[in-house]
Formats: C-alpha cells, structure tokens, sequence
C-alpha cells in the first residue's frame, strides 16, 4: 500500500511538472513614466494609496506586473522583466505613435533591437512572447448613479495601449485602448475612491490581462 501510494505521488507531482512545463512564457516590458500620463491630480491619486506623487506611477506599474504574475491560465505564464533584467535591453526600445493591422497605437519601435539582442532576451527567460506596455492612459469619466437620486459619479477610466511580439521578433497584436473595467456597478464605497485606489484597480487589470490573452491566442487558433 505504502508503495502505491508512493507511485501515485510521483505521477501527481510529475503531471504537474508537465503541464506547467508545456505553458507558453510571455515576458511583460512596462512602458516607462513617459509614457504614463493621468487627467487626475496626482496629489489625490497619491492620498488615495497611501503614496506620495512621486511614486504614483511605480505604484500602478507595481500592481499592473504583479497581476500579471499572478495571474493563472493553463496556456501561459506571465514573467515580468524587471528593471535590472531590462537595463541592457531599454535604450534599443523605442516608444512612438504606430499602426497594426489598418489601426492606430501608440506602439514600439525595435529597429535599434537586433535580432541577436532580442534572442539573447527571450532565451534569459526561456521566453515564447513578448508584451511590451506601450501607454498607460487615466481618463476622467463619469456614470450615473441609480437610486432614489440620479446622481452623476466621477470616476477613472484606465486605458492601456500594447503589442505583442513572438519569439522570430515578429509582430502579432498591436492594440490601442484597451480597458482595464470591471463588469460590475462600483458600490458607494469604491465610487468614493473614484477607481484610482489599486484594490479596487487591481479588478480592472485581470480583465485587461483576458484582453491581452486573446491577441495571443489569435495566432495560435488560426
């Protein structure tokens, strides 16, 4: 009996070596804080987290990869690079207004990243995919409140521009806009945070992320 037992942990453990094994790696390059840019003060961005205004963008930054990395899907596994791991690799990138697929971004130009320096990236991290964060937008807009009172609420539309390279250094998405939302009317209690205070931002970035997987999985279903 002990022996069986033995057996069947070593095909659990070994099965589960397998399928994390056969998952996609997507490296994650955040644009830098030129290009994130807030309709909101920055001061009340700051008082809402618990920050101060100098540190706004690395706070969303922070959030953004961290919720990539956590995020599960049995295809793909999200590796954020960070600073240090991209210090070799930033001045080769260049951020400018692009197009993909008949559609305008802000997008990124890799003409400066050769082919060498780019496989010498993606194979550091044993890499498939690469997501470069292109522009990170806060708009202010509004909804209105039902209830007894129709009331007008402010409220923070997160907007994230980004492409999407393989691992030939080709490209396969180039999206402007895309939405960090969630499906659900905000409580009285999130309105007062106006969707700027990460917990609740944190919602709006996992489906950001389902946005991000399915411009990857478009080229591998065709």
């Amino acid at each position: 009996m002990k022996n069986i037992l033995s057996i069947l942990l070593i095909v659990i453990v070994y099965s589960g070596f397998a399928q994390t094994s056969n998952k996609k790696r997507v490296l994650i390059i955040p644009a830098s804080q030129f290009e994130f840019v807030t309709e909101f003060d920055l001061q009340l961005i700051a008082k809402l987290n618990e920050t101060t205004a100098s540190k706004v963008f690395l706070t969303y930054e922070k959030a953004l990869l961290n919720s990539f990395e956590s995020y599960n899907d049995e295809n793909f596994e999200f590796v954020p690079v960070d600073a240090l791991g991209l210090k070799p690799y930033k001045r080769l990138i260049k951020y400018e207004y692009g197009k993909f697929d008949k559609k305008h971004y802000n997008g990124v130009n890799l003409k400066n990243f050769s082919e060498a320096d780019f496989t010498k990236l993606l194979d550091h991290y044993d890499a498939d995919f690469v997501v470069f964060i292109t522009w990170y937008d806060i708009q202010k807009e509004g909804f209105t409140r039902k209830g007894k009172h129709l009331k007008r609420a402010s409220y923070a539309g997160h907007y994230i521009d980004f492409a999407i390279y393989n691992l030939f250094k080709q490209q396969i998405a180039g999206v402007a806009r895309a939405k960090a939302d969630v499906a659900t009317e905000p409580n009285d209690l999130e309105v007062s945070f106006k969707f700027l205070r990460i917990k609740e931002v944190e919602l709006g970035y996992v489906n950001f992320i389902n946005k991000v997987v399915d411009q990857i999985n478009k080229p591998i279903e065709q």
